[in-house]
């Protein structure tokens, strides 16, 4: 294993002066905290999947597949927060998970060891002494081999190799497509596939017939990694697993409007879904990627079919998932990147679905698809970030509001699986689980949040600034350090974005829509420059190193309303307030003392405060980048 000990972290570091606005650098350096926090390094390195904080005493709890599967996407997610941020908390931690991870590898396949140690891990059915390969983390799993190779050298394709092996040799082949059961296959959880060999591998006839609220979730990662692994490596097994797979989660009978949906289906379903209504008339939903169930999960098979598409130019696939995005905009409040969980639900939002949001926007964005840039800056900028928990303050409060006992758990905790000591300090910069449009009702952080959330935060950096050559492309007016250049965003405060060139001969500046193109104005070293447009882009040619471009435009406040849960009993209207892309109000708010208040950001509407303060602190430009996520 010590082939595999280190990862390259290496890069730049300055001290800069640039504005006190937002910064996902600064995000992703939290990040870390509450990746790192929420690692048990005394029980093999497993996640605790939970934090609570309305208790009297907040905890964080461990979970029976949940740590070991969302493991991966921590050895994901750190190393993308640390080519962000440079933050070297918690090395000791990941590469301790990293080693345990690549241990619970046995015969391609990434295995839930029994540990006596865990006994919340057995599993109602399960013999205690029974191993779990959990198909839907086998993926998680592959996918985080993918990154660690772009940070380290191609001798972690073997493990890669023989995972994506495995996973062909455990699908279930029916004619033209392939899957994994989602219907007790291995102890009532989707995809748990036991030593001995699937219990059950009955093809489901309904979307939600999986303990996850949806099939789709069941076969996602595997074709997002089979379909990297094939871009990688050129494996025709791989190829044929992804292809087998889409052809499966795009069936007919997953999609579309179901007017007659019974929730006794969605076996184990924890998220509750309502009887949707019909697609509309002269609607075809099934073709055009409508869902009707759990979102995440959703995305989770969208996402993957989009990347097997991508590899392989499948058009009509392409279009599927580009529909299906379009879709799932319509539940919600797209301006700020707030979407149910299921259509016609308690007014909930999920972390890991805002950041699957965002991965969807980028990714179509880059395959040509459209042009979701607006998209993306607005629910980075706002549902994104407010997920992720950095107010200890608003945190400390909640124990103090909630009953004198903590809410029942239908057993006592077995010893070692809750934790208690520093949780608050420990977790911070995790990501909220389920929101309203103003806050998260008694907030409680999920792993899986928490890893698709910092994900997120790395689609949305890598994606600010793109460098070619000595050309860079700006397509988010956020604040960044780069090779080629740095960025000084000002926004909300006002309408000015500064860029320090490096090394670049041309740059391009992709202006938001909400921008007034004819009140725009440029100046590169104090002296205006004329406007060439190419698309939403303005194009900057012949520039030199050390060259100063200053972008100057209007920048006002607007209000408009947004109703949520249309047509339903849950139906409500919020009234937003945006500065640009920026909420800076929403109303009404939940007055709850068991609420995690969201756009707590009255400072960005002090109307005397028109410039950004400022702050000077140490920019990092990593060597290395992750690309292919």
């Amino acid at each position: 294993m010590e082939d595999h000990a280190t990862l390259d972290y290496s890069g730049e570091r300055y001290q800069a002066n640039f504005p006190d606005t937002l910064d996902l650098a600064e995000r992703a350096a939290i990040a870390i905290n509450g990746l790192g926090g929420m690692i048990d390094p005394d029980l093999g390195h497993h996640m605790c999947f939970s934090v609570h904080y309305c208790s009297k005493r907040p905890y964080m709890s461990h979970s029976a597949l949940s740590d070991y599967g969302c493991d991966p996407k921590f050895a994901e997610s750190l190393p993308m927060m640390r080519l962000m941020s440079g933050s070297s908390q918690h090395m000791e931690i990941e590469a301790g998970q990293r080693a345990a991870l690549l241990g619970r590898i046995d015969d391609g396949l990434y295995w839930d060891w029994h540990d006596p140690a865990r006994p919340w891990q057995d599993l109602p059915g399960k013999g205690k002494d029974e191993e779990v390969c959990q198909l839907f983390s086998q993926g998680r799993m592959i996918r985080a081999l993918l990154r660690w190779r772009e940070l380290g050298d191609d001798t972690w394709d073997g493990f890669a190799s023989d995972m994506v092996s495995a996973m062909g040799r455990v699908a279930v082949v029916r004619d033209d497509y392939g899957y994994y059961p989602t219907k007790n296959g291995g102890w009532g959880f989707t995809g748990a596939y036991p030593r001995s060999g699937w219990l059950n591998t009955d093809e489901p006839e309904r979307e939600t017939e999986s303990a996850g609220g949806s099939n789709s979730e069941s076969q996602g990662n595997q074709i997002y990694a089979a379909a990297q692994w094939f871009a990688h490596s050129g494996d025709p097994g791989a190829l044929d697993l992804c292809r087998r797979l889409t052809r499966f989660c795009m069936k007919p009978k997953f999609w579309g409007g179901v007017p007659d949906l019974d929730i006794s289906h969605a076996e184990g379903l924890s998220i509750h879904v309502a009887a949707r209504l019909p697609d509309p008339p002269f609607t075809a939903g099934h073709e055009q990627g409508h869902w009707y169930s759990h979102f995440h999960a959703r995305a989770v098979g969208l996402r993957g079919i989009l990347e097997y598409a991508r590899s392989v130019g499948d058009e009509r696939a392409l279009e599927f998932v580009r529909r299906a995005y379009e879709f799932s905009l319509t539940q919600g409040i797209p301006r700020i990147g707030w979407v149910n969980v299921a259509p016609v639900r308690l007014n909930q939002c999920e972390g890991c679905g805002v950041a699957d949001l965002v991965a969807m926007g980028i990714r179509l964005s880059d395959t040509g698809l459209g042009d979701y840039w607006d998209d993306v800056d607005a629910m980075v900028r706002n549902h994104l970030i407010e997920h992720q928990l950095v107010r200890a303050d608003l945190l400390e409060q909640l124990g103090g509001s909630t009953p004198d006992s903590d809410p029942p758990e239908g057993r006592p905790p077995f010893p070692g699986e809750r934790l208690t000591e520093n949780v608050i300090e420990r977790s911070l910069g995790a990501f909220g689980a389920m929101s309203f449009p103003s806050g998260l009702p008694e907030p409680f952080v999920a792993g899986c949040c928490t890893g698709n959330g910092t994900q997120g935060l790395y689609y949305a950096w890598e994606g600010i600034v793109r460098e070619r050559g000595d050309t860079a492309q700006v397509n988010l007016l956020l604040n960044r350090a780069a090779k080629l250049l740095d960025i000084d965003s000002h926004l909300p405060y006002e309408g000015k974005v500064v860029l320090h060139n490096k090394s670049a001969r041309r740059i391009s500046v992709r202006i938001p829509f909400w921008v007034d193109r004819q009140e725009i104005r440029v100046q590169v070293g104090g002296t205006d420059r004329r406007l060439d447009w190419l698309g939403n882009s303005l194009v900057l040619d012949d520039l030199q190193p050390g060259d100063e471009v200053t972008l100057t435009f209007p920048i006002r406040e607007t209000s408009a309303s947004y109703t949520v849960n249309a047509q339903s009993p849950a139906e409500g209207v919020y009234t937003c307030t945006f500065r640009g892309s920026t909420l800076v109000d929403i109303s009404p708010r939940d007055p709850s003392p068991t609420m995690y208040p969201f756009y707590l950001r009255d400072h960005l509407r002090d109307h005397q405060a028109s410039k950004a303060p400022m702050k000077t602190v140490e920019r990092f430009v990593p060597s290395r980048t992750i690309a292919a996520w």
